[in-house]
């Protein structure tokens, strides 16, 4: 694996890892951990809609594959949290080959492809996250 680089930024940033698959999310979120930042996961995206909805929770990324079980995917979420949690930045990630177009509309650098090197994710993170303004307060 490569060199995991702590941002100095990452101490304060959240992720929320949205994987079905136990052991890929396991892998991806302690990577993410030892790079710094903090990260809750959950299985699907109805898991993840009740971590957003949690108003004084703050998550800066949400990191979700894009095919989950469940009454939404990944697509599906990414659409939500564009209209309940705007500011959070979004990376899906999936196989499917018709999931780069309709995934360009949903975050700023397209899906990440399956499979993924755990540095992908975290060098797409601190790009998204070093694109937004500075934190108010």
């Amino acid at each position: 694996m490569a060199d995991k680089q702590q941002p100095f930024s990452a101490i304060s940033e959240t992720v929320l890892v949205v994987e079905d698959e136990v052991l890929l999310r396991l892998v991806i979120a302690q990577y993410l951990r030892d790079c710094g930042y903090k990260v809750i996961e959950a299985a699907d995206a109805d898991e993840a809609v009740l971590v957003l909805k949690q108003p004084d929770l703050v998550v800066d990324v949400l990191f979700s594959d894009i095919e989950m079980p469940g009454a939404m995917d990944g697509f599906a979420l990414a659409q939500w949290s564009r209209s309940n949690r705007p500011g959070l930045e979004v990376i899906l990630t999936g196989t499917v080959p018709g999931a780069v177009n309709a995934a360009a509309n949903l975050c700023k650098e397209g899906p990440l492809p399956k499979p993924y090197e755990p540095q992908s994710v975290h060098d797409r993170i601190r790009r998204l996250l070093a694109a937004r303004p500075p934190k108010k307060g």
